[in-house]
């Protein structure tokens, strides 16, 4: 695994990280459901990417890292999707500039492998959002 990508992030509410939503935020089932991003097959193959492999995506407001999935709905190169939650917030604008939504399409962002990393659980987050 080498290299990055400059890609364009889209975010979006999914059916799965709604179900997940029923459940306990702070469990694995609702990580599961909003800890990854989806990418097209020929971007996860230009990166040395297997489904499962992390991955660390960095924008102007910040970095996370996550699992990466084929995305089913490809072909998209150039485009990685992440479901709306507490991962997708770690980069996506916080400003609303008055709307009290921020934007969530469109966000320039680099993609890279990170073998050595795991995806950080919601605790994880909100701890290193207090510091």
């Amino acid at each position: 695994m080498s290299g990055k990508l400059e890609m364009t992030l889209i975010t979006c509410r999914t059916v799965e990280q709604g179900a997940a939503r029923e459940g306990e935020k702070m469990g694995y089932k609702y990580m599961r459901a909003c800890g990854k991003c989806y990418m097209d097959y020929e971007d996860m193959k230009a990166l040395g990417l297997l489904p499962g492999d992390t991955v660390r995506l960095r924008t102007r407001h910040g970095e996370v890292v996550l699992s990466v999935e084929r995305s089913p709905d490809a072909p998209h190169r150039g485009v990685v999707f992440v479901p709306l939650g507490p991962w997708a917030n770690q980069i996506v604008d916080p400003e609303t500039d008055s709307t009290g939504m921020p934007s969530l399409k469109a966000i320039p962002v680099t993609v890279e492998p990170a073998p050595e990393e795991r995806v950080p659980d919601i605790k994880a987050l909100i701890s290193g959002l207090q510091k």
